[in-house]
Formats: C-alpha cells, structure tokens, sequence
C-alpha cells in the first residue's frame, strides 16, 4: 500500500448485546492490528441493552472505543449497522459479530486487500474458523462453507453478470456474512443496508451486485467463529435464518413432509463420521455429540419446514414466531 496521510482512519465496528463471554477477546484483537501506513483506527461499539456487564467491559477501554448505548427497541440488523457505517471515519468499514475474534494481526490487511484490485469491489466477507470446542453440527458447517470459497492465501471475486457482456451467470450469488466483512464508506448511501429482520448482509450483497459492484472474500481475512446453541436455540437460529433469505433474497423453500422425516439422516451420518475423526474433540464430548447430532439436524429440518409453511401460508404466521430479531448474531 502506498504511503498516505496520518489523517486516514480504517473503522471497525461491533454491535453488542451480552456479548461478555468474547468481547474483550475480540477488543484486544482488534486494538493490537497491524495496520496500512498512514491509517490510524477507529473502533466503534455499539450496545443495544446488555444486562451482563458488557458495558462496563468496554468502558474499561476508555477513549480507545466509540462506544454508543442505544434502547434494545431501536436495534436492528440492518439500521444498527447501516448508523454505524454513517458516522464512521473510516475509507473502509469492517464489520465483526460479537463473538467473532479475528485470527492474526494482520486481519485488517487482509480483509481490505481486495478493494485495491478494481474499485469495482464494493463489499469484502472473510473467512470464519469454528473454534474447536463447537458443536460439530455447527462446525462442520462452517468448515464446508467456508472452505468452498477459496484456497489458501486466495481472494476470490464474485460476480452474478458477465463483465464482458453482462450474461446472467447466477442471480443468487449472494452469500455474504457480516459477522467478517467491510465495505467502502463511499458507498453506503447509494447502497445502504437495508432494515429488515434479518439477512441483512445477504441483502448487501445482492443490491452491492445489482448496482454493478463486484463482491470478494478474502480467506486470509479470518476470525474465529462459531455458537453453543442449545438444540432449540439452533432451531430458533435456523428458523429465522431461512425467513430471512426468503423475504430478503428471494430464496425459494418448498416444505414436505418426507424432507422432514428423513431429512436428518444424511447430515447425521455425516456429522457421525466427523465426530470419530476430529481429534479436538474429547473421548467423552464424541459421546455426548453423536447422540445429539440427530436432534441438531432434525431440528434444522423442522426449521426449514416451519419456515416454509410460515411464507407460504399466511394463517400459519399466527402460529409460528420468529426469535426477537433485536438479538445480535
């Protein structure tokens, strides 16, 4: 990178709610970043009614963080970050997730490098690494996701037209994660995050991809990341993960019955088969794991169902609720 001004700031951002168990992990992580000659760093937090002391964690850090309270009524997915993007100093805007620490020192780096190919690159997702004590459901998950994505040392461009003469080429490219991503500062009024329940970041992406840009993941730019849920939180999770896709990105779910009977079981092998091999995990956690690996994945199942039931049959909203959308990811 070329030398610059010390005027220039690169922005991180987090938005909390009981986030005590990683955020000072987190903080540290991010205070201790090598970063680009000539950019200083601005971190901003904001928490939306933590009731565990995460507040006082952070104001531990003093005037190393711009740290902002808001009522837990006024979170949102979209809007939190889309206000944090807004006030931000920064040429680049990194988002983490609460419980996201980024890998190395150089995460700042990484994540940015693609926007220096083409000024075609509007939003950036790193790599996420489960951290080894996760529930295998949830970090095999990660790992196939995420190691789909690129080879070591890659940044990877995608794109949903041709460059060359703007053929369709796959209209739901739009994975994208926030819990590791940036974006450019000078793009986030023509293409602001939009305030929706959920799958906000999917939603970024597609609109960063109808206006032209061009998305890119960065497998150096990594954090550590993964969740405890419980078999209930993960069918909560699951629930409104696919409602989200669906009224955010179009994404078509079409529920039966036989899906939901005998759809656990494949998942279930597979998840079988990485208990034995993984050797992080305890002779007595591989136990514990296989028998709860079928409710993981039933569980996900019955999410995807309701789900489906839930958009498609409008006396069904009744019915079935969605987990409070102003919990942080």
């Amino acid at each position: 990178m070329s030398k610059k001004s010390n005027n220039k700031f690169i922005s991180v951002f987090i938005p909390t709610f009981n986030a005590k168990n990683y955020i000072s992990e987190c903080i540290d992580a991010i205070l201790s970043q090598e970063l680009p000659i000539g950019y200083n760093l601005e971190l901003i937090i904001i928490d939306s009614g933590s009731k565990d002391g995460t507040d006082e964690i952070i104001k531990s850090y003093g005037e190393k963080i711009n740290f902002l309270q808001i009522p837990n009524s006024e979170f949102g997915h979209g809007r939190t970050r889309q206000k944090a993007a807004e006030i931000a100093k920064g040429e680049y805007i990194l988002f983490l997730s609460q419980d996201a620490t980024p890998s190395s020192r150089r995460w700042i780096k990484d994540l940015i490098e693609p926007f220096l190919i083409s000024d075609k690159v509007g939003c950036v997702f790193g790599r996420q690494i489960p951290r080894p004590d996760s529930i295998p459901t949830i970090k095999r998950e990660i790992l196939s996701v995420f190691g789909n994505f690129g080879a070591p040392d890659s940044i990877t461009i995608h794109r949903n037209k041709s460059l060359v003469d703007g053929y369709l080429m796959n209209e739901l490219n739009t994975f994208f994660s926030d819990v590791n991503s940036a974006i450019r500062k000078d793009l986030i009024h023509e293409i602001p995050f939009r305030d929706v329940k959920y799958a906000e970041d999917q939603a970024l992406a597609k609109d960063m991809q109808a206006a032209g840009y061009l998305k890119a993941y960065s497998v150096k730019g990594s954090v550590w990341h993964s969740h405890k849920y419980t078999v209930k939180q993960f069918y909560r999770r699951k629930f409104d993960e696919y409602i989200g896709l669906q009224e955010s990105v179009n994404y078509k779910i079409n529920p039966s019955m036989k899906s939901l009977l005998l759809g656990w079981i494949r998942p279930t092998m597979t998840d079988l088969k990485f208990i034995r091999q993984d050797a992080e995990y305890s002779r007595k956690r591989k136990v514990k794991y296989a028998f709860l690996s079928t409710g993981y994945n039933f569980m996900s199942g019955l999410a995807k169902y309701h789900a489906g039931k839930y958009i498609n049959n409008p006396t069904t909203r009744k019915k079935i609720s969605l987990e409070d959308s102003t919990k942080n990811k």
